[in-house]
């Protein structure tokens, strides 16, 4: 039997969206918006995973690479690199992307496999599959609680 959970995962939206190799997703809901790289100064000795600060919304916010919060190498942005704005607690938090793909609903969703939570440190709630590839749902609780107990 289904519950209410599952009703709403297969009509609710993701945003594709990749870092490296991988194929991430978030709710539609959990994005507030999609843009474009905009310039970042960065600050000397400061946290690696903060790329810099950029003025977003008339406020000068802190710029997270998701590459390095994941543990993946930096690199260069390109003309695909993107910054999803997310809310998060009583803000936002802009992460940078390499490339924003789609919005897509997916067909089935499983549990991470237990590789995907011992080194992801439980960023996935969950495995999204479609047709043609499946993602990792992230938690952005987990994944930005860490940012801000580092």
């Amino acid at each position: 039997m289904r519950g209410y959970g599952d009703i709403m995962d297969e009509v609710m939206q993701y945003i594709n969206f990749s870092v490296g190799d991988q194929i991430f997703a978030l709710r539609i809901d959990q994005v507030h918006e999609i843009i474009r790289m905009v310039e970042v100064t960065t600050v000397p000795f400061g946290s690696p995973e903060i790329r810099g600060f950029a003025s977003l919304y008339g406020k000068v916010v802190s710029v997270v690479s998701l590459r390095v919060l994941l543990g993946m190498p930096e690199k260069e942005d390109t003309s695909s690199t993107r910054i999803i704005v997310v809310p998060y607690k009583n803000g936002f938090v802009p992460l940078i992307v390499d490339m924003v793909d789609s919005v897509v609903t997916y067909d089935r969703f499983e549990e991470p496999a237990e590789e995907h939570r011992r080194f992801m440190l439980g960023v996935f709630d969950k495995i999204g599959f479609c047709a043609d590839h499946r993602a990792g749902i992230l938690n952005l609780d987990v994944l930005l609680g860490s940012l801000v107990r580092s």
